[in-house]
């Protein structure tokens, strides 16, 4: 790395990216159809299968997101709490996981995200998720291995990429070599089909250039 202190890149990402990933996932994946069908060039419900079925659950998780939105984090986990009761989703586990991360209460977070995993191991946010909470406690090689455990199991491009750009991320920001944190950008490029995302993925980007050696 040129230079002699390793910038955090997580730290510079726009509020827009933190949406997209560590709250935005879930709630994709329980749009109706008619929404599903009208993300068309990227979809995060992509090879997701996973649903709140039951009506009353589905509310309650509706009304946790709604006190998320508003900060009102204790309220926010009681309505998730009591919609996994009623339904045992990996959904509402994602949920209780972010809240736990919103909080920096990144131990607390990990739990909910393995514990989610182990109900349902198809659930991929969980696993950026899982990996985000390991890399705030700069413990790499373990976000390292759920990342890689997801592209494991999964099939998805989609998913795959996202993977793949938290891993340069992450070896970056571990200082594994600018050839390797190239390497996953590369392989991650095409979430850039996403305008949202393509101003996150140059902005990440371009702190690597002026990182890096040449």
């Amino acid at each position: 790395m040129g230079s002699p202190e390793v910038v955090k890149i997580f730290h510079y990402m726009n509020m827009r990216f933190l949406t997209v990933i560590i709250f935005s996932l879930f709630l994709l994946s329980c749009k109706n159809e008619k929404d599903i069908k009208a993300l068309k060039t990227y979809n995060p419900s992509e090879n997701i299968d996973q649903i709140i079925e039951s009506e009353k659950a589905q509310k309650l998780f509706d009304e946790g997101s709604d006190y998320y939105e508003k900060s009102d984090y204790a309220s926010a986990k009681v309505s998730f709490n009591k919609s996994f009761e009623i339904e045992k989703s990996p959904i509402a586990l994602n949920a209780l996981g972010i809240l736990e991360f919103t909080k920096y209460n990144y131990r607390k977070s990990l739990k909910y995200f393995s514990q989610g995993r182990n109900l349902d191991k198809f659930y991929w946010p969980l696993y950026l998720n899982e990996a985000r909470s390991y890399e705030k406690l700069t413990e790499f090689d373990n976000a390292e291995y759920i990342l890689l455990k997801l592209k494991e199991l999964c099939d998805s491009d989609y998913w795959i990429a996202y993977a793949d750009f938290y891993l340069a991320i992450i070896y970056f920001n571990d200082k594994q070599g600018c050839e390797k944190v190239y390497e996953y950008l590369e392989k991650s490029k095409s979430i850039t089909s996403d305008s949202d995302l393509r101003a996150d993925y140059l902005k990440v980007k371009n702190i690597v250039d002026k990182n890096c050696d040449e």
